[in-house]
């Protein structure tokens, strides 16, 4: 088994997490006013709305479907032993409830994880209440996910 830890292996998520911070950066995804104002769709009568967010997802889509696809053509990545790809691929009960309160969180705040770790380089105000929350929220769910995983090996 080759050891995924490598020199190359950490050059390229080096490269992928700059690669991503700037594109976060560059398309203001990092502003949670820009996000919020995306996610006011009663905006859109007084043009108000903006869907900016929405180029940045469908781009962000049709680059993951290109790699994707590439990637089927190998057996392995180049600097790991294998592609770790998502085992469940069911929507379910943990799926739904989970994406609706990201959703809510999400809207509550305008701030995705993603950029909340971007703006660390900028401090804003509240940005570490959010940060321990996010964390807060994040052992709880593996918390209740781990119950949940118990109760259906038991049944």
């Amino acid at each position: 088994m080759k050891n995924s830890i490598s020199l190359p292996y950490l050059a390229v998520a080096a490269l992928s997490g700059t690669l991503f911070g700037s594109g976060l950066y560059i398309s203001q995804m990092i502003d949670p006013l820009k996000v919020l104002r995306f996610l006011d769709f009663g905006a859109i009568p007084s043009g108000g709305w903006d869907p900016s967010l929405a180029f940045v997802i469908v781009a962000a889509i049709g680059v993951m479907y290109i790699g994707v696809r590439l990637s089927k053509r190998r057996n392995a990545p180049l600097f790991d032993f294998r592609f770790h790809e998502p085992v469940a691929k069911q929507l379910d009960a943990p799926l739904v409830i989970g994406a609706v309160l990201f959703g809510i969180g999400w809207g509550m705040s305008g701030i995705c994880p993603g950029p909340a770790i971007t703006l660390i380089a900028f401090m804003p105000e509240n940005l570490m209440m959010f940060l321990g929350a996010l964390f807060v929220g994040s052992f709880g769910g593996t918390y209740v996910q781990d119950r949940l995983t118990a109760k259906q090996v038991t049944a």
